[in-house]
């Protein structure tokens, strides 16, 4: 099981963790990985500098926008669920 946390802090939703969280919802249906996936927000990580911030597993991404996310999710997710 992987955990995905999506920063929701106000510097981060303001920059649009909301609808990158959406994305990321969207992407674990289309690839039917609801139970490889486990999708939380969290709180600030301290780098509040470029965008959102999202841990994956212990990776973190900063400055993620929204369009950045298919990218994120088919680069760095799907290799971590293939490797479970």
């Amino acid at each position: 099981m992987l955990t995905v946390q999506v920063c929701v802090g106000s510097s981060c939703f303001l920059r649009g963790s909301k609808t990158v969280i959406a994305e990321i919802k969207k992407l674990i249906s289309e690839y039917k990985l609801d139970a490889e996936i486990i999708l939380k927000g969290s709180f600030c990580h301290e780098k509040c500098t470029g965008g959102v911030t999202i841990m994956v597993g212990e990776k973190l991404f900063t400055g993620v926008c929204p369009g950045d996310v298919h990218e994120l999710f088919e680069i760095e997710i799907l290799p971590l669920i293939s490797k479970a």
